[in-house]
């Protein structure tokens, strides 16, 4: 069974931040860095980068500047898989 990953786009959340609509947005911690959740009620979904596969941030600070550049005002941050020494990304 293949495990689909529901995804978003900037532009999409852009707009959903521009009219309040965003989910509850979480820095996810991985191997080598963070990738970028949003979680609507039961439903999560992950940014997507330009070639369709989640978009991997190196640093904590590039999220937090990506999403200020976008008029986010609060995220929260899951460590629980991060590890700062991989070089997966």
């Amino acid at each position: 069974m293949i495990h689909q990953i529901n995804t978003f786009d900037t532009p999409l959340l852009r707009q959903l931040l521009h009219t309040g609509r965003a989910g509850s947005l979480v820095a996810k911690g991985i191997p080598g860095g963070f990738v970028l959740t949003m979680r609507d009620g039961l439903e999560e979904q992950v940014l997507e980068a330009q070639r369709g596969h989640p978009r991997k941030f190196r640093r904590l600070e590039t999220v937090a500047s990506y999403l200020q550049g976008l008029g986010a005002r609060e995220f929260t941050v899951d460590l629980g898989q991060w590890n700062s020494t991989a070089l997966d990304l």
